[in-house]
């Protein structure tokens, strides 16, 4: 049986309202594994105020490229680990803030040494508010 590992990326930042819409998608950060590893799962938290309509997402990807920005598109490909969450209501329970992505058992994503893995996020602000939102994520590997 193999030791699970894991590493925490986390983010708070705001994002002004705008007359139509407001987005931005960003890598929040990268990360070169020291060793061969599988990527077995990640947790990835989604926090905001509850507005009429802000909609948050975080991605694991291989690939750092954001193209095409339109409603977030470059987010919506190439991923390991995807998350979206909108948010038009109150929240609805842990499950709503918080999700868990895992392989199942005996699977994983191969990652190379110093091969970069990147966290990515968006958000989509139509509200007439300032907001502010809380993106996490940690990822759990075993080394080889």
């Amino acid at each position: 049986m193999k030791t699970a590992f894991h590493k925490n990326f986390h983010l708070i930042d705001k994002i002004p309202p705008a007359k139509d819409a407001n987005t931005k998608m960003f890598i929040i950060d990268s990360w070169k594994p020291s060793s061969d590893i599988y990527l077995i799962g990640c947790a990835i938290g989604l926090l905001c105020l509850k507005t009429e309509s802000f909609e948050l997402y975080c991605v694991v990807s291989k690939n750092p490229e954001l193209k095409p920005e339109k409603y977030l598109v470059g987010l919506k490909k190439d991923w390991l680990f995807y998350q979206q969450r909108d948010v038009y209501s109150y929240s609805s329970g842990i499950n709503d803030l918080i999700s868990y992505h895992f392989l199942p058992e005996g699977c994983g994503f191969f990652i190379k040494k110093g091969e970069s893995i990147y966290i990515k996020g968006g958000v989509m602000n139509l509200s007439k508010s300032l907001m502010y939102y809380d993106i996490l994520c940690n990822l759990y590997f075993v080394r080889l």
